[in-house]
């Protein structure tokens, strides 16, 4: 694609303690092929080096504003992103990924092409194993770098409304506010539920989904994803776990307000969150899962009353079949034995 500009594109990047990651997010975003662009650090109350890059790029480039606050989570930080910025679109890049030069540009023309609200592309996955001893990120990163086929994905893009990208979108695990581009007037007052790390992405997105916003959608892989190890659900229980709870919790009345059909589908996304979460409170040792007793009779009551449900077991793969039919009748017993694989497998 060649260079030109266009209408202006606000990337907002929420940073806490990327100190090791940032410089590499950044040289993705200012190689964009779209120009016309504001990017806006917004340092969550970091407490390693990151507000001092953040601050060295605002020196470096004028299309870099850092922006300096108290750590509140990443939802107010792009929150607060959305209230600063000033392009005519909007992107969430996180401060450890990367993007190839073209996305923002391949996102604007869908955009412009089917004049939808949001447009999406794909996305590929980059972790420490893919670094060589003789590289960097950057360097690793150009050497992977797929041929390039973005004007060609244009061409295959599909369109959803609203209650299809609920369907083929959010409950097909496509709940990632980043690798998106946004018209800010089709954002309007939505924002990010503050409070909650994981699962926020899904809600905004449902939000704009319910307010009948169109969705633009190709498969070109223009946003690398970094493995991150520091990242949610990679480590073992923490009470944000509960959080991807929370979110489905809220998102059921308003997928079933929308199509009573989607029920099921909705009911057996949230059976495996909380299988999921079940799967980090059995890895904790007895002590701790005693402290822990509310969250794992909160998932216990989820399993009860949704494992009851015909449908939405149905919905269910056979894996999660026998893995909600255990913890719903034998609880204790499913606790006892996955705990003791996974403390074999980790030992």
């Amino acid at each position: 694609m060649e260079k030109r500009n266009g209408k202006a594109v606000s990337v907002i990047v929420p940073v806490y303690n990327a100190e090791r990651y940032l410089g590499r997010c950044m040289e993705g975003i200012l190689g964009q092929t779209w120009e016309n662009m504001e990017i806006l650090l917004v340092d969550d109350g970091s407490t390693d080096g990151s507000a001092k890059i953040c601050d060295y790029f605002s020196k470096k480039d004028k299309r870099v504003r850092a922006v300096h606050t108290e750590n509140k989570g990443v939802s107010a930080a792009r929150n607060l992103g959305l209230e600063l910025c000033g392009g005519d679109y909007v992107a969430f890049v996180d401060a450890d990924d990367f993007l190839e030069e073209d996305m923002v540009e391949h996102l604007a023309d869908l955009l412009e092409k089917t004049g939808c609200d949001v447009a999406g592309c794909g996305f590929r996955e980059f972790g420490p194993e893919d670094v060589g001893q003789e590289e960097d990120g950057v360097q690793a990163l150009s050497r992977m770098r797929p041929a390039r086929e973005a004007q060609a994905f244009l061409q295959q893009a599909e369109t959803l409304s609203g209650l299809e990208f609920m369907k083929r979108g959010i409950l097909k695990s496509d709940t990632r506010c980043w690798s998106k581009l946004y018209r800010k007037e089709s954002i309007g007052a939505v924002r990010f539920a503050e409070g909650l790390s994981i699962g926020e992405d899904m809600l905004f997105l449902l939000d704009l989904a319910k307010a009948g916003k169109r969705f633009a959608r190709s498969n070109y892989k223009g946003y690398v994803y970094w493995i991150n190890d520091g990242g949610a659900m990679m480590h073992r229980f923490r009470d944000s776990y509960m959080d991807q709870i929370t979110c489905w919790e809220r998102a059921l009345p308003v997928l079933e307000s929308a199509d009573p059909g989607l029920a099921d589908q909705a009911e057996a996304v949230l059976l495996v969150s909380a299988m999921l979460v079940v799967g980090k409170l059995a890895a904790l040792d007895g002590k701790e899962r005693k402290e822990k007793r509310a969250c794992t009779q909160r998932c216990l009551r989820l399993v009860r009353e949704y494992g009851s449900h015909k449908g939405a077991f149905r919905e269910l793969d056979r894996g999660y079949r026998i893995k909600v039919f255990m913890y719903r009748y034998m609880p204790e017993t499913y606790m006892r034995l996955y705990g003791y694989s996974k403390r074999q497998e980790e030992g």
